[in-house]
């Protein structure tokens, strides 16, 4: 499973044009965008969320790596985030968030950014995770099983809620400048 994911992983940053060691962008070393439209959410989100922006900064005093897809082709039913376990190496673990670009707003883009966020700070409180396996076993303790291999955790769920509360009272729709990805 977890060839199958790098392989997915080097396939889109191939389908980019982009070589799979190609420089990623500085701002963000333990943020990784895999698209032009995965940098404008995260540009945004940082921008017009603080609690996005908080979950960023507490990210890079982690040993994680999250890459940031939105590349997938639209599906009409599934989860509009999900997270999953790539791999580690001495240094860091390594994770694949996925938002859905087609069936949500910029809006629920950033809050679903901060949900995955927090579920990615979840596993980086975890040394024991170290695999797809360590880290079902840590949601079974601090969340629960949603649907068949999907979990869930409540302070995941609050800080979405919170992300989109914030976004609302800030009284500007978010908007990402991006094109649309290509299925």
């Amino acid at each position: 499973m977890r060839t199958l994911l790098l392989t997915l992983f080097l396939a889109v940053r191939a389908a980019e044009g982009a070589p799979p060691d190609a420089p990623l962008p500085a701002n963000w070393p333990r943020a990784r965008p895999l698209s032009e439209n995965a940098t404008a959410l995260l540009s945004s989100a940082r921008e017009q969320s603080s609690i996005v922006a908080g979950l960023l900064d507490e990210l890079e005093r982690t040993d994680m790596v999250v890459y940031l897809a939105d590349l997938l082709a639209p599906a009409v039913q599934g989860p509009l985030s999900h997270m999953v376990y790539l791999t580690n190496d001495s240094k860091s673990r390594y994770v694949l968030v996925r938002i859905d670009y087609w069936r949500v707003s910029p809006t629920e883009r950033i809050a679903l950014l901060g949900h995955e966020l927090q579920h990615a700070l979840e596993v980086a409180a975890a040394p024991e995770v170290r695999d797809g396996i360590g880290m079902k076993e840590l949601y079974k303790r601090i969340g629960w099983e949603s649907q068949k291999d999907r979990f869930e955790s409540e302070a995941a769920k609050a800080v979405g809620n919170r992300v989109r509360s914030e976004l609302h009272r800030g009284g500007k729709r978010p908007t990402l400048v991006a094109k649309a990805p290509t299925p």
